[in-house]
């Protein structure tokens, strides 16, 4: 009777875990939203965590890219600071050089006297003799020229060379930069100038500064008047060291016109974009840059700081391509 009573017990208290064990369809629910709370969670908490790494690893890269700048900083100082003992200690032994000439020329030799004229405007050797007889020394007097002086209409003095001063840089009719060469031939014929300056255009467009140059267009369907463009788009180099290079990307149009026995060329539609991606660059046309107003100074007797290596550059380039095809059309 015990055996069964005790029975009794252990299968009510089974029934009732049992019983315990079994959810209800609400219980149910709520346990999956907890469970799916529970997994947003972690999910958040991995991808906060991937977030941070990839912070961290950013900064960790940044950090090591301004070390490599840090370093190539003092390495670039390092190097001008020797440059600049070299300079000091080659200019030191010129110095030192000058007296050490000097005393090395012996006591009993006699030395030409020098002897310098005011006023001289031509550089002149003349010859005279010593008193005395027989072998004598000469005396030298050298004459010296003097530098003149340029000045503007109002009488400042011009500070740099007068081609790249007042009326350096023409407007057309549209109020555009324009350079114009006109120039006769030596007798060819439009074929033989075409075939001349189309040479050297194939070529110019090749230069070491080239970027995109290109010649888009000609026209040979009128054999009186044949056509090339020319699209010129290259570096125009102001400064360059083993530190620095200062260069701006110029684009610029050349459009030759050639008939028999002469060349019209122009060089028009110029642009300059200069550091690009800086806050001390910009992009803007010739009459913006290279004109009196932008590029000389007040008194019109000297290039301006920022915009007169422009000007400088560009009237440089112009004479090289203009000089060029000048000789070779006459030849």
């Amino acid at each position: 009777m015990k055996k069964i009573f005790i029975s009794i017990l252990v299968l009510i208290s089974a029934l009732t875990m049992q019983a315990q064990n079994v959810l209800t369809p609400e219980q149910q629910l709520e346990k999956a939203q907890k469970e799916l709370e529970e997994a947003q969670k972690a999910l958040e908490a991995a991808k906060a965590q991937a977030e941070a790494a990839k912070v961290k690893a950013e900064a960790e890269k940044i950090k090591a890219e301004a070390e490599k700048t840090k370093a190539e900083a003092a390495r670039l100082k390092a190097e001008a600071e020797r440059m600049k003992q070299e300079t000091e200690k080659l200019k030191k032994n010129a110095e030192n050089s000058v007296p050490a000439t000097k005393t090395s020329v012996p006591a009993t030799e006699m030395v030409p006297s020098m002897k310098i004229q005011d006023n001289a405007t031509k550089k002149q050797n003349t010859t005279g003799t010593s008193e005395g007889a027989g072998w004598i020394v000469p005396t030298v007097t050298e004459e010296i020229e003097e530098k003149k002086v340029e000045k503007t209409a109002e009488g400042v003095v011009l500070k740099e060379d007068p081609k790249y001063l007042a009326g350096a840089i023409q407007l057309n009719a549209e109020g555009k930069v324009e350079f114009v060469l006109d120039t006769q031939a030596n007798g060819k014929s439009a074929d033989e100038i075409y075939n001349i300056v189309f040479q050297y255009m194939s070529k110019l467009i090749k230069n070491e500064q080239n970027i995109n140059s290109r010649i888009p267009l000609v026209n040979r369907n009128n054999k009186n008047e044949q056509i090339i463009a020319c699209i010129m788009d290259e570096w125009f180099v102001f400064n360059q060291s083993f530190i620095s290079l200062d260069r701006s990307e110029t684009k610029y149009q050349l459009v030759a016109t050639i008939s028999d026995n002469h060349l019209h060329l122009s060089m028009t539609r110029i642009v300059f974009n200069y550091e690009e991606g800086r806050s001390t660059g910009f992009k803007e046309p010739a009459e913006n840059v290279i004109t009196d107003k932008y590029a000389l100074t007040k008194k019109k007797n000297d290039l301006a700081k920022i915009y007169g290596k422009f000007r400088r550059g560009t009237i440089d380039r112009k004479d090289q391509i203009f000089n060029d095809l000048t000789k070779l059309v006459r030849k």
